[in-house]
Protein backbone atom coordinates (compact mmCIF):
# COMPACT_ATOMS: atom_id res chain seq x y z
CA UNK A 1 0.00 0.00 0.00
CA UNK A 2 1.74 3.36 -1.05
CA UNK A 3 2.74 5.67 1.94
CA UNK A 4 1.09 9.15 0.98
CA UNK A 5 2.88 12.36 3.27
CA UNK A 6 1.97 15.28 2.88
CA UNK A 7 4.92 16.97 5.00
CA UNK A 8 7.40 16.97 7.50
CA UNK A 9 5.15 16.74 10.40
CA UNK A 10 3.46 13.30 9.26
CA UNK A 11 7.01 11.37 9.10
CA UNK A 12 7.19 12.31 12.81
CA UNK A 13 4.17 11.10 13.73
CA UNK A 14 4.31 8.40 11.54
CA UNK A 15 7.93 6.92 13.48
CA UNK A 16 6.31 7.95 16.75
CA UNK A 17 3.70 5.58 16.33
CA UNK A 18 5.95 2.82 15.17
CA UNK A 19 8.15 3.33 18.45
CA UNK A 20 4.57 3.14 20.17
CA UNK A 21 3.82 -0.01 18.34
CA UNK A 22 7.50 -1.53 19.19
CA UNK A 23 7.40 -0.87 22.67
CA UNK A 24 4.35 -2.45 23.23
CA UNK A 25 5.40 -5.56 21.56
CA UNK A 26 8.64 -5.38 23.64
CA UNK A 27 6.10 -4.71 26.53
CA UNK A 28 4.68 -7.91 25.75
CA UNK A 29 7.77 -10.18 25.11
CA UNK A 30 9.64 -8.99 28.07
CA UNK A 31 6.63 -9.26 31.04
CA UNK A 32 3.53 -11.36 30.37
CA UNK A 33 4.77 -13.49 27.57
CA UNK A 34 7.36 -15.34 29.39
CA UNK A 35 4.80 -15.93 32.32
CA UNK A 36 3.28 -18.24 29.71
CA UNK A 37 5.91 -20.65 29.96
CA UNK A 38 5.62 -20.67 33.78
CA UNK A 39 2.05 -20.48 34.39
CA UNK A 40 0.95 -23.17 36.53
CA UNK A 41 -1.36 -25.98 36.25
CA UNK A 42 -4.48 -25.15 35.21
CA UNK A 43 -4.15 -21.26 34.80
CA UNK A 44 -5.07 -20.11 31.69
CA UNK A 45 -2.81 -17.54 29.98
CA UNK A 46 -3.45 -14.19 28.63
CA UNK A 47 -0.50 -10.96 27.90
CA UNK A 48 -3.91 -8.70 27.39
CA UNK A 49 -2.52 -8.03 24.03
CA UNK A 50 -4.54 -8.58 21.15
CA UNK A 51 -1.82 -7.27 18.81
CA UNK A 52 -2.74 -6.33 14.70
CA UNK A 53 0.11 -4.78 12.22
CA UNK A 54 -0.92 -1.49 12.28
CA UNK A 55 -2.18 -0.63 8.36
CA UNK A 56 -1.80 3.30 8.85
CA UNK A 57 1.80 3.57 9.24
CA UNK A 58 3.09 2.40 6.08
CA UNK A 59 6.81 0.92 5.94
CA UNK A 60 8.60 0.62 8.97
CA UNK A 61 11.37 3.64 9.32
CA UNK A 62 15.02 1.92 8.12
CA UNK A 63 16.10 3.53 11.09
CA UNK A 64 13.91 1.00 13.32
CA UNK A 65 14.78 -1.83 11.41
CA UNK A 66 17.35 -3.56 13.27
CA UNK A 67 15.11 -2.81 16.49
CA UNK A 68 12.31 -4.60 14.62
CA UNK A 69 14.61 -7.33 13.91
CA UNK A 70 15.70 -7.85 17.58
CA UNK A 71 12.36 -8.37 18.34
CA UNK A 72 11.32 -11.03 15.77
CA UNK A 73 14.45 -12.98 17.48
CA UNK A 74 13.05 -12.67 21.06
CA UNK A 75 9.63 -13.43 19.60
CA UNK A 76 11.09 -16.07 17.89
CA UNK A 77 13.51 -17.26 21.12
CA UNK A 78 9.85 -17.43 23.43
CA UNK A 79 8.03 -19.76 20.74
CA UNK A 80 11.24 -21.96 21.22
CA UNK A 81 10.58 -21.64 25.22
CA UNK A 82 7.34 -22.52 24.94
CA UNK A 83 7.66 -25.77 22.62
CA UNK A 84 9.95 -27.19 24.67
CA UNK A 85 7.97 -26.49 27.83
CA UNK A 86 4.97 -28.15 26.15
CA UNK A 87 7.00 -31.17 25.29
CA UNK A 88 8.74 -31.69 28.56
CA UNK A 89 4.20 -31.53 30.27
CA UNK A 90 3.86 -33.65 27.17
CA UNK A 91 6.43 -36.30 28.76
CA UNK A 92 5.64 -35.60 32.28
CA UNK A 93 2.12 -35.66 31.65
CA UNK A 94 2.30 -39.41 29.68
CA UNK A 95 4.99 -40.46 32.61
CA UNK A 96 1.99 -40.03 35.14
CA UNK A 97 -0.45 -41.44 33.13
CA UNK A 98 1.07 -44.41 32.85
CA UNK A 99 1.40 -45.06 36.69
CA UNK A 100 -1.94 -44.33 37.42
CA UNK A 101 -3.32 -46.32 35.25
CA UNK A 102 -0.73 -49.21 35.94
CA UNK A 103 -1.49 -48.92 39.92
CA UNK A 104 -4.80 -49.45 41.31
CA UNK A 105 -3.64 -49.04 44.97
CA UNK A 106 -4.33 -46.83 48.07
CA UNK A 107 -0.45 -46.88 48.41
CA UNK A 108 2.00 -43.56 47.35
CA UNK A 109 3.12 -43.84 43.98
CA UNK A 110 6.72 -41.71 44.02
CA UNK A 111 7.67 -40.48 40.45
CA UNK A 112 11.63 -39.68 39.62
CA UNK A 113 11.31 -36.91 36.68
CA UNK A 114 15.09 -36.20 37.35
CA UNK A 115 16.23 -39.42 35.90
Amino acid sequence: MPRLLVGPRDVTDARQEWLDVLDQLETSLGCGARDAVLAGPGERFSTGVQWRAPEHLGQLPLDLEKRARRLISGQLELISEIEDARRSAGVHLAAVRTIISAQHTDQAVYLDIAG
